[in-house]
């Protein structure tokens, strides 16, 4: 009996057809990845925004402040940084020249003045009001640029 041998057929794997770029898709892809940023560079900023804010109230409300008064100034000193950079880059002057003068006055290396007396409680009172204004800044900016 003769023997039947079966053949099988060899087949290459080739790579799929490469398909041509929708410019369209590309850039929504390319929007969707910039909206995603402004709004993640938003909620840093508004959170270190909030931190002084908070940290400005506990100076203002908080008698015994005189361990943590460094680190207070530190967190007021950083935020007023950030919105400093935040407004120079949005091309606002006067809104950094305000935190430019917030980050120098709460300098925690060379302090202007101390928390201990009633004028300096009102006038870190009166300090958290930039932060306030700037965070409804913040958003009626990016409401413009969209």
């Amino acid at each position: 009996m003769p023997a039947v041998v079966a053949t099988e057929e060899l087949t290459v794997w080739a790579p799929p057809a490469a398909r041509p770029l929708d410019e369209a898709v590309w850039r929504a892809w390319v929007a969707r990845g910039r909206a995603h940023d402004r709004r993640g560079s938003a909620a840093r900023i508004s959170a270190v925004k909030w931190a002084s804010i908070a940290a400005l109230g506990a100076a203002a409300l908080w008698s015994h402040l005189a361990p943590l008064e460094v680190a207070v100034r530190f967190l007021v000193t950083a935020g007023a940084m950030v919105v400093l950079f935040q407004a120079l880059q949005a091309r606002y002057y006067s809104v950094s020249a305000v935190f430019g003068a917030l980050a120098v006055s709460y300098n925690p290396v060379a302090p202007v003045f101390s928390f201990s007396g009633d004028w300096q409680r009102v006038l870190v009172v009166v300090s958290t009001l930039p932060f306030v204004a700037s965070l409804s800044w913040r958003n009626e900016r990016l409401a413009h640029n969209d």
